[in-house]
């Protein structure tokens, strides 16, 4: 057994259980790496998306899971900073907060919410921070959710050291166009690993697995298991998610962009890339 699935596993042990039936229509997103709203914040041009998406999905009565990665903590110091930058994001979490329909996990790039029990402190909320979570349903299969950088030696392990190459040597360089080899999301052969990791663990557990990390939206099912990704909140000019509904038993990946009507005005869509059904 690999370290990574090792890893991997004892999240699965330790993940705090929900249930499908309290939280029947769910939206998964991941890695929305707000940042303090200076040209390095990627997440930035997509936040017009993101918060459109927010209200449709609280309107919408869904649960939202941050599958981690949502606060560039690597980059920048000063969470305050990004929460006075994005503080309309934090209002609309704290009303899926108020009817219990907010769940935050942390990954590699937020992991310092781990052991800081008072992050929130200097603002008007308290959202507590999962590391995974486990969604027990009817299917025979329960969704396990986490961020996925658990395992990757230098993304959880060395996890410090990889933060202090990213802001003092990568990110300069990538301004430069030359591309940070130790992250999942440009790293393709590495991502091919982590996916094949995720899928061994699927059909191990009998479970579907549901990450972020990788960037990469996916609707994956094999002969015995299922892998699901929700992508990232900063791709060009869109942004993408994975809906979960109970009703209908299904997983749909959707894509929130900037679309144009017949007489050229704009608009903000949500568009329907693939739908699997929850049943092996």
């Amino acid at each position: 057994m690999s370290y990574r699935f090792k890893k991997i596993q004892q999240s699965f042990n330790h993940a705090e259980h929900l249930s499908i039936g309290d939280h029947p229509k769910i939206v998964l997103m991941s890695d929305c790496h707000r940042g303090n709203g200076s040209w390095a914040d990627s997440f930035l041009p997509n936040k017009p998306l993101y918060t459109a998406a927010l209200k449709y999905y609280l309107q919408k009565q869904f649960t939202y899971i941050e599958l981690g990665d949502g606060d560039e903590l690597w980059e920048n110091k000063n969470f305050i900073e990004i929460y006075r930058t994005h503080r309309e994001v934090f209002q609309l979490f704290h009303q899926f907060q108020k009817n219990n329909k907010l769940f935050l996990l942390y990954g590699n790039h937020d992991r310092i919410k781990e052991k800081h029990a008072q992050f929130w402190e200097k603002t008007p909320y308290k959202m507590p921070f999962h590391e995974a979570l486990i969604i027990d349903t009817e299917y025979g299969q329960n969704l396990f959710l986490l961020h996925g950088h658990q395992g990757d030696l230098l993304n959880d392990k060395f996890w410090k050291l990889s933060k202090f190459l990213v802001k003092n040597l990568w990110r300069p360089l990538e301004l430069r166009g030359i591309k940070d080899p130790t992250s999942a999301a440009k790293n393709y052969t590495k991502k091919r690993e982590i996916e094949n990791t995720f899928i061994a663990f699927s059909c191990k557990e009998k479970c579907i697995l549901a990450a972020g990390h990788t960037h990469k939206p996916t609707l994956t099912q094999t002969d015995c298991g299922m892998y699901f990704n929700s992508g990232s909140c900063v791709h060009p000019g869109a942004i993408t998610a994975i809906e979960i509904n109970d009703f209908t038993e299904k997983a749909t990946l959707v894509k929130w962009s900037i679309c144009s009507r017949k007489d050229m005005t704009l608009y903000i869509c949500r568009e329907r890339l693939k739908e699997v059904s929850l049943h092996l």
